[in-house]
């Protein structure tokens, strides 16, 4: 039963991010800047990271959100009551290690050494601080009590993080190997299920929340190099 939910979460995010992919690519290559600042936070582009949120948000209106979150988390305990593992405190680092050793080996990338270091502690902040937020808020809520873990993961919230700038860094240049963040990120949300650590509704939340902080992050990012490039320069 457990090995069939992984094959079948496996499979749901990474044809979710497909969809994601295909949906929020830019069909003519955006034509102005004004444009390519937004295309970011376009609602095609929100799809994904936008229903894993609002699944997760609807586990206290709808009874069978939680009844499935119980099953898999009861299945798991039942045929791999021992099963630990520390891999995921590691493989969550995996996709941004992966985009500073590339800035190593001088593959070409979306953006430079220096702004991927913004990029990547800004995208930090937005996810932490949003994810902080979530969890004050889940704290005073019964149904996402019910079990001793906390919503979100932290760990699948930092590993689709990381995931989504390697797309968005990779997407032009090497759009195949830009997905390898996904795969990796979509692991951590299963080894953070199999420990006991978290219920899916957790996971799914942490990578939405993940994914959306990144795009946000992205998007003010380019907003303010934009502002800096159309400032005018001093007449006097």
């Amino acid at each position: 039963m457990v090995k069939k939910t992984t094959y079948l979460l496996l499979i749901f995010f990474l044809f979710n991010f497909h969809l994601s992919s295909v949906y929020a690519q830019d069909s003519l290559h955006l034509l102005n800047n004004n444009a390519r600042q937004s295309h970011y936070l376009k609602p095609t582009a929100l799809i994904v990271p936008g229903t894993f949120l609002i699944y997760s948000g609807l586990k206290p209106f709808i009874d069978a959100i939680p009844k499935l979150d119980n099953k898999i988390m009861s299945s798991v305990r039942e045929n791999y009551p021992d099963f630990h593992t520390n891999a995921a405190d590691y493989l969550m680092w995996m996709p941004t290690a992966s985009l500073y050793a590339m800035d190593a080996l001088k593959v070409k990338t979306k953006h430079n050494f220096k702004e991927h270091l913004i990029l990547d502690a800004g995208s930090i902040l937005i996810t932490g601080g949003l994810g902080y937020g979530m969890r004050i808020i889940s704290k005073k809520m019964k149904v996402y009590n019910a079990e001793d873990t906390k919503f979100p993961s932290g760990h699948a919230a930092n590993a689709f993080r990381g995931a989504e700038i390697l797309h968005q860094e990779l997407k032009e240049q090497h759009p195949i190997l830009s997905y390898s963040g996904y795969v990796v990120a979509t692991g951590v949300g299963i080894l953070r299920i199999y420990n006991k650590n978290h219920l899916f509704t957790e996971v799914l939340a942490g990578a939405g929340l993940g994914i959306i902080s990144t795009k946000l992050t992205y998007w003010v990012f380019d907003k303010v190099n934009f502002a800096k490039r159309e400032k005018p320069n001093n007449l006097f």
